[in-house]
């Protein structure tokens, strides 16, 4: 039985290949259209973004020599300053 599989297995090597190959393109492809036509009836969740409440504490010496740069990086300065 086994010299049966051995002899079948050389023969058809190509082929075994071949047909793993195409099985596995075709599960690939299976999933991206799962995945396309199903993300349009989910709703997207949004993640809120919590604001820090500690405020960063910096020495003298060091706001001494960044003066003039906006060190919280607000949106709302960059547009006053537009």
């Amino acid at each position: 039985m086994i010299n049966i599989i051995k002899t079948y297995f050389n023969i058809y090597f190509t082929e075994i290949i071949i047909g793993i190959l195409v099985f596995s393109i075709l599960i690939v492809l299976c999933s991206i259209f799962h995945v396309l036509f199903n993300s349009t009836s989910n709703p997207v969740i949004k993640k809120t973004i919590k604001k820090n409440a500690n405020k960063i504490k910096y020495t003298k010496e060091f706001l001494k020599g960044v003066d003039g740069i906006d060190l919280n990086l607000n949106a709302e300065n960059k547009k006053k300053a537009s």
